[in-house]
């Protein structure tokens, strides 16, 4: 279903030159003057080995051709989905800094099929898994799932014997869905849900994995992925959540999120569970304005967004999304009806103070973990 029948776009550049100008790879928030890498480029100076193993990491594990690589693509490295099918097996150990394409700093690993993570590759997984881990195993729903979910519980039992299951959130991404109709998909989660408890109660691991219905052909991947991340950042999710509802309520704002434009993964949002429709919704927004602000930006301009970044569509419906960037490639989505507009100086009042009280929280975060 399309929403955008009826559109209002306003896209807003700083064209002024800057006296100090700041690296390409870099961009600089006009307010706090934090800086922040711009997606798609690399930025020197290379960071240590040991400075990347000690960042908050995702681990991802499965059998060979389970989707594993074609998710990080699609993610992390904007690749279309239908070009995943060209993508080879994955035959070794995969480590990538994602930091340098979106907000939240972290590793990605990415393990090959075939590898059994305990056993047949040599690496220092007590270090591999210190500090906060993601692992997310991925499962082909289409095949025969039962030897996948052997190896998961398997790693599992591999890790608890080691102790390390303890610091560790365990997602298990059940892939390819989009093959299945909604009754069978339906049934494969009950199914697979049921098997691994089952397992997991008998191995004596007292655990319940968080299982996520998933697919790269549409913004399931997407919404799983943000879940993930969540866990990630504890220590800012509560503090951003707060700033996001006490700029709900005075606008009378119907939903509130915070979306990394990099990724398209939201990083929190208010206190009611999202729609996967109005999920959807927002990020064919974000889409629509990266595609009109490509067309209208400078041919040097290296992003499109920058600290007068504001757009807003109205739907056929009433419904009026907002979309402003807010700094460190984070952009605030805001849905409204839209009588709502009669205030509109109100509610880009609060919006500027809602950036401020993230330029904040985002200083102190970064002074604590000695990057500003």
């Amino acid at each position: 279903q399309h929403y955008f029948i009826q559109s209002n776009l306003r896209v807003m550049y700083n064209s002024d030159d800057e006296e100090d100008q700041v690296p390409n790879s870099y961009s600089q928030h006009p307010s706090s003057g934090l800086i922040t890498p711009v997606p798609g480029q690399r930025h020197p100076p290379e960071i240590d080995d040991d400075i990347l193993d000690s960042k908050p990491k995702i681990v991802l594990f499965g059998l060979r051709r389970s989707g594993k690589t074609s998710i990080r693509k699609v993610i992390f490295h904007k690749m279309s989905a239908n070009e995943t099918i060209f993508l080879e097996s994955t035959t070794k150990l995969e480590k990538e800094d994602v930091s340098k394409n979106c907000f939240i700093d972290y590793m990605v690993y990415d393990f090959p099929g075939q590898a059994d993570a305990m056993v047949d590759t040599p690496l220092d997984y007590e270090h591999m898994f210190d500090g906060k881990c993601a692992l997310i195993f991925v499962i082909d729903v289409l095949e025969d799932y039962r030897d996948a979910i052997d190896k998961l519980i398997n790693t599992l039992v591999a890790l608890d014997n080691k102790d390390m299951l303890y610091n560790i959130e365990v997602f298990v991404f059940i892939h390819k869905v989009d093959g299945l109709s909604d009754d069978q998909r339906t049934e494969a989660l009950k199914d697979i849900n049921y098997i691994i408890n089952d397992e997991l109660s008998e191995a004596g691991i007292n655990l319940i994995p968080k299982t996520q219905l998933t697919s790269v052909y549409d913004y399931s991947i997407f919404e799983a992925l943000s879940i993930v991340g969540q866990k990630l950042i504890p220590e800012l999710l509560g503090t951003f959540e707060s700033l996001l509802n006490a700029l709900k309520e005075p606008c009378v704002m119907d939903r509130v999120l915070l979306f990394d434009v990099a990724t398209k993964c939201y990083i929190a949002t208010d206190t009611e569970t999202i729609p996967t429709t109005k999920y959807e919704m927002f990020c064919d927004m974000l889409d629509l304005v990266a595609d009109v602000s490509n067309i209208y930006s400078e041919p040097e301009c290296s992003t499109f967004y920058d600290g007068e970044s504001f757009s807003s569509v109205h739907l056929d419906n009433g419904t009026v999304i907002i979309t402003k960037y807010i700094c460190n490639n984070l952009t605030l989505v805001c849905m409204l009806q839209e009588t709502c507009l009669n205030d509109l100086g109100l509610i880009q009042f609060n919006i500027a103070k809602f950036s401020q009280g993230m330029d904040e929280v985002l200083a102190t975060y970064y002074k604590s973990r000695g990057k500003i």
